[in-house]
């Protein structure tokens, strides 16, 4: 095993010696420092006295200036506070360059979370405070005092949207916060008595069943309910006010974002009133911890109520808002094979700076992303794997969208899962998400599974999604899509191509919402989505040589701007427009539609061209929402619509790459083989081998369809009755 660990680390230095050739940099022989987590003080960083902390060895490498620096970070947790922080004075060079890696044969992890000792967790003797708990608990339940800890916690705002003022790990898993009902499952609304709107307060709704009744006690400690009060991919979080047992009324203490009830079942005044079947849920009650591991905190006390799992061995808890690992203007430098998790902030955080890799890093169970990349220029984030994070896996901004100049970063070959847990609704969120400024980056064969948003959000203009596997998307939200924008009529020129979006019939497979223009989608693959492409009112937009399998229907398009007014009046999308210098170079040269686009009526759809498809077995080929007068700039032509599975390798093993003797070639000559076997991760030095998916669950029951963004479009379009 040691060989082989030794192997490993080898191929690794290779690796990063070829990524910093690449980068311009030339690699000398480089000094090298080590760390250990048992290490006594004062020592001077060899292999026989290494350093103590990462904080001594980043003091002893910004003083070795003449030669590239290698820090070899041994096994074990390294408990940081205050994180581990990287400024300008701790920059490479292309010729020097920095390089924090775990050392051979190690998994050194790193956290900012305080250890509970074992005599911290005491029993709960205060009687008012057991009869609040459940019998069946009662005598299991321990306390912890988070001020005797150096722990600082702070109640939520009334209303607010994450779950972010603790994260707990036990044996390195996330504990749960006590919901009711139970985990993974929410309460409906029986009926809306007062939305709250008009003007905005607190509204109020008729529970159903007893349960919330005996809540009373956790007014005074502060009692959140979470709901998708309107709409089926927002959530918030808002303070309880009163509970009445008698009528089973709850009154929230503020409001929420366009009142309680469903958009889509409305009064006479147009506001929502309510359908009966809104999901809510109550988050930190000591009432409802009835699972191991559950966990409540008393404000007031700062006291926190946990149900201990059974044989549970370390616990830990964070309060630290800021970055585990943190780079700030830092150039040249690397972080290598590290374990990053416990913190209420991000993972590992890039701002600004030039050529920085992140490469063979676990992140897990962050509050907020996983890995961020906030500035700077031509940084990595390769072989990577981030799971449990509250908001995105990754998230990434680079380029100047003035002067269209590429950010230059990368993100290859991760694989990220489970993100979006504290915030299952957002439409900035996914498993992969760049901002709408972003320019000239590139993401590419990425794994996004199982997460709460949509797979990949993306804005801005120049930037490249290619060779993406992205499966069970859109587990806890709605109207949301494998990839997703909204950037508006100025987000052009990026490029979606030869993806793989499959079994996530709760997003659209391709959506570009509210008048997004602009992009093109070439040699993609969906399998079993809510719809294959979804264009929802933009221009320019160009779906061609894509496979949709097995989906509802392949291809929507609507008219959506007509009802809204995407007009020169319309403030989201003429002040996306007045934003960018549209008029001069080099954004006239690139995008030259956009010196027209007022000169018309841009709230129809226009330069949309849907062609050279090939559709198999979906029930519509495309559903056309709006008058045919109003989409009459919608391109559909030369599209393939079969029955015939034979058309592929091996469909009963998801390989849809094409048969040689297709039919599609003889109809569509046009039409590109789709390079299917380059889908997905690949092996390298960070990941010798790619994990399989998990078959059994994606052979499951794949059939239940969720939202169909169209009843958005409907209910956003319809005329309130007078």
């Amino acid at each position: 095993m040691a060989r082989r660990n030794q192997s490993v680390s080898a191929r690794r230095r290779f690796l990063t010696a070829c990524i910093w050739l690449a980068l311009g940099g030339c690699p000398m022989p480089a000094a090298t420092l080590h760390v250990s987590a048992t290490a006594a003080p004062g020592g001077d960083g060899s292999v026989e006295r290494p350093y103590d902390s990462l904080p001594a060895a980043r003091i002893a490498a910004q003083k070795l200036r003449d030669v590239p620096v290698e820090v070899l970070i041994g096994g074990g947790h390294y408990a940081m506070r205050n994180g581990f922080a990287l400024g300008p004075a701790d920059s490479g060079s292309p010729e020097r360059p920095v390089v924090f890696r775990a050392a051979p044969g190690t998994s050194p992890r790193l956290s900012s979370g305080v250890r509970v000792p074992p005599e911290a967790l005491q029993p709960v003797t205060d009687e008012a405070i057991r009869e609040r708990l459940r019998p069946e608990v009662r005598d299991r339940v321990r306390q912890v005092s988070l001020k005797e800890l150096g722990i600082s916690v702070r109640a939520p705002a009334e209303n607010f949207r994450g779950l972010e003022f603790l994260e707990i790990l036990c044996d390195g898993k996330r504990l749960p916060l006590s919901r009711w009902p139970e985990p993974g499952r929410y309460a409906k609304i029986e009926k809306v008595t007062d939305n709250g709107v008009n003007p905005p307060r607190g509204g109020a709704f008729v529970y159903r069943g007893d349960d919330p009744g005996r809540w009373s006690g956790a007014l005074a400690d502060g009692l959140w309910l979470r709901g998708f009060w309107r709409v089926p991919w927002v959530i918030e979080a808002v303070r309880v006010q009163g509970i009445d047992p008698l009528s089973r009324t709850i009154t929230l203490a503020a409001p929420v974002s366009g009142g309680i009830g469903s958009k889509y079942h409305r009064g006479r005044d147009g506001t929502g009133r309510g359908s009966g079947e809104e999901p809510w849920e109550a988050v930190n009650l000591l009432e409802e911890i009835d699972l191991p591991g559950e966990w409540a905190v008393r404000f007031p006390t700062d006291t926190l109520y946990l149900l201990p799992p059974e044989n549970s061995g370390e616990i830990l808890i964070s309060d630290v808002r800021d970055p585990v690992v943190w780079l700030a203007n830092v150039s040249h430098v690397t972080i290598e094979g590290v374990t990053v998790d416990c913190g209420l902030g991000d993972g590992i955080r890039v701002e600004g700076g030039e050529n920085v890799l992140i490469a063979g890093c676990s992140v897990s169970h962050v509050t907020r992303n996983g890995v961020v990349l906030q500035g700077g220029r031509g940084h990595m984030v390769l072989s990577c794997d981030i799971a449990q994070t509250g908001y995105s896996g990754i998230s990434f901004l680079g380029g100047n969208r003035q002067t269209l100049e590429p950010g230059g970063h990368r993100i290859l070959n991760n694989i990220v899962s489970h993100a979006g847990v504290y915030f299952p609704a957002a439409g900035i969120l996914g498993g992969l998400a760049t901002r709408a400024e972003s320019v000239g980056n590139l993401v590419a064969h990425n794994r996004i599974h199982d997460t709460a948003n949509s797979g990949i959000v993306y804005g801005g203009n120049e930037n490249v999604f290619e060779f993406n596997d992205i499966y069970r998307v859109g587990l806890g939200s709605s109207d949301l899509g494998g990839f997703y924008t909204t950037g508006g009529w100025t987000s052009r020129g990026n490029i979606v191509r030869n993806n793989f979006v499959h079994h996530a019939m709760n997003a659209n497979a391709f959506y570009v919402d509210d008048g997004d223009s602009g992009d093109m989608f070439i040699g993609n693959v969906a399998y079993k989505t809510e719809s294959g492409g979804f264009v929802g009112g933009g221009h320019d937009q160009v779906f061609r040589g894509n496979l949709i399998i097995e989906s509802p229907r392949a291809m929507h398009v609507d008219a959506r701007g007509v009802p809204r007014r995407y007009t020169a009046e319309d403030p989201r999308l003429r002040g996306d427009l007045d934003s960018v210098p549209y008029r001069s170079l080099p954004w006239s040269e690139k995008y030259p539609a956009l010196l027209k686009i007022l000169d018309h009526q841009p709230e129809l759809p226009s330069g949309i061209e849907i062609e050279e498809n090939v559709f198999v077995r979906c029930g519509t080929p495309i559903r056309r929402s709006g008058k045919a007068s109003e989409l009459e700039g919608v391109v559909f032509e030369n599209n393939l619509v079969t029955d015939d599975l034979g058309i592929f390798v091996d469909p009963a093993a998801w390989n849809f790459a094409l048969r040689p003797d297709s039919e599609v070639f003889r109809q569509l000559p046009q039409f590109q083989q789709i390079p299917f076997e380059k889908i997905g991760p690949y092996p390298d030095a960070y990941r010798p081998a790619v994990p399989p998916r998990d078959r059994e669950r994606l052979l499951g029951d794949d059939t239940d369809r969720g939202f169909d963004s169209q009843t958005d479009v409907d209910a956003s379009n319809a005329v309130p009755a007078p």
